[in-house]
């Protein structure tokens, strides 16, 4: 483990000194922001400066000390600076430095409100809220909610109270995007200023998309899988419009050829099959495929293969959702999609449906 070196400390006032700005000894008036424990200035030849907590008998945790003292200074450094290094918002927005009117800090380690670290604000009035951590500690006792916020997380674990400086002003590690809501309302804004009409998807409604298979998303560089945006509780996609567009007509036509053929296969197959006038079934259908739709009324139990195709229809269906067709006469196929079926399913069509499957039980 490193040398733990405390740089800086906590003057009267309650402001974040450096070793090297105070008085030598106990006469530097400084305290430890954690155990507040007054601190001996050390200004010595051999050794690196740094402060000493200067009781023996307290025996404080070092290491506590060290973090919440870094985790002071990390405040003050962004409220003196007014400003921080944003790390790239998937790819979308670079890492950039955000410049700030106004920083508030809260003053408090370890509390039992939902109030972040810092609250920043730009001069054109967009708040960040900026919190700090440790990799395995974090202040809140309560989850923070940031939907709909702007909100960036910074690990300051791999640092140093000597590294914090440049670290939070021109570094772009060690942080990332809890949230941000300015970014998010800016990405088809700036795709569409180089071209690129796109729309930012709910991944959920990604799900019924009709070329989902062939998706559209903008990709990172050398990448297979699109881009997932996390905004406010929800997973997005940034959908490519024309190519999308593109790719939907190029589905629709596909599904229309294919019943084209289907139909074209039907017919064909049932000008062969000369009906029965008389009880319904097919000439030529041998017995076991010669069911009638007074017998399939009737039975408890239905194979699909014993149905005539010339007299199905989509209400012996599984598929049929029967609650929707009492009025507008259509069959309503629920998968229509994935059967190649019309939405709006003409009952007739189970006759060269390669979907159908009768209902197990008489309903």
């Amino acid at each position: 483990m490193r040398e733990l070196v405390f740089s800086w400390a906590e003057d009267a006032g309650g402001k974040m000194v450096h070793v090297d700005s105070v008085d030598n000894g106990l006469g530097c008036g400084c305290f430890c922001p954690c155990c507040h424990e007054p601190l001996q200035a050390r200004h010595g030849d051999v050794r690196a400066h740094g402060f000493a907590h200067h009781s023996e008998s307290r025996r404080a945790n070092m290491k506590i000390c060290y973090m919440v003292t870094m985790y002071k200074l990390a405040e003050q450094i962004v409220m003196q600076g007014k400003k921080l290094m944003v790390p790239s918002y998937y790819g979308i927005i670079k890492k950039q430095t955000l410049e700030f009117a106004e920083v508030v800090v809260d003053d408090k380690y370890e509390r039992a409100d939902k109030q972040p670290d810092v609250i920043a604000t730009t001069a054109d009035g967009e708040q960040y809220l900026i919190e700090f951590t440790f990799a395995y500690k974090v202040q809140h006792k309560e989850k923070v909610d940031y939907k709909r916020m702007n909100c960036i997380e910074i690990d300051l674990v791999s640092q140093t109270l000597e590294t914090l400086h440049d670290f939070l002003l021109y570094s772009g590690e060690g942080r990332r995007w809890l949230n941000n809501q300015s970014y998010f309302d800016r990405i088809e804004s700036i795709y569409y200023n180089i071209g690129m009409p796109v729309k930012a998807v709910n991944e959920n409604d990604c799900a019924n998309c009709i070329i989902k298979d062939d998706c559209c998303g903008v990709r990172y560089k050398g990448k297979s899988h699109p881009v997932m945006i996390e905004n406010s509780g929800n997973v997005f996609r940034v959908c490519k419009i024309q190519e999308y567009e593109y790719l939907k007509k190029k589905k629709e036509e596909e599904r229309l050829n294919y019943l084209r053929v289907q139909k074209s296969e039907g017919l064909q197959q049932f000008s062969e099959v000369q009906r029965n006038e008389e009880n319904g079934c097919c000439v030529g259908w041998s017995e076991e495929f010669a069911m009638t739709s007074r017998q399939y009324e009737e039975a408890e139990y239905i194979e699909d293969s014993i149905i005539c195709p010339e007299l199905r229809t989509c209400f012996m269906c599984r598929s049929n959702l029967d609650w929707m067709c009492r009025n507008d006469g259509y069959a309503h196929c629920g998968p229509y999609l994935s059967m190649g079926v019309p939405k709006n399913t003409p009952p007739e069509i189970a006759k060269i449906c390669r979907g159908f499957r009768a209902k197990q039980k008489k309903e």
